[in-house]
């Protein structure tokens, strides 16, 4: 998608598992676009990924702070962006887990 207001359309449409969130895009930017996906009645919300230039500590819980999940800086190492969608798995998983031992039990 080409903008915020875009990615959350999107995301009304068909929910993702993950969402590279570009945290500096026209329309509505990466910060204010995730607070409202935050906001919709999803029952799996996507792990969303800030993707962003700004590599500082207070950016990143900046990003945190917006509802985001991880953040990977640019330009995008391969290894960060790895260890991200590692981490977002590992939290499918373990939600996805959980609610099939309940089912089970």
């Amino acid at each position: 998608v080409d903008d915020g207001e875009q990615a959350i359309a999107s995301v009304t449409q068909t929910v993702p598992d993950v969402i590279l969130m570009d945290v500096q895009m026209p329309v509505l930017d990466g910060m204010d676009a995730t607070a409202q996906i935050r906001e919709l009645p999803i029952d799996n919300q996507p792990w969303i990924v800030a993707l962003t230039g700004n590599a500082m500590d207070a950016d990143r819980e900046a990003c945190f702070a917006a509802g985001m999940d991880d953040h990977v800086s640019k330009p995008v190492r391969l290894e960060s962006l790895a260890d991200a969608l590692t981490r977002a798995h590992a939290d499918r998983n373990r939600n996805t887990g959980s609610s099939e031992n309940q089912q089970a039990a």
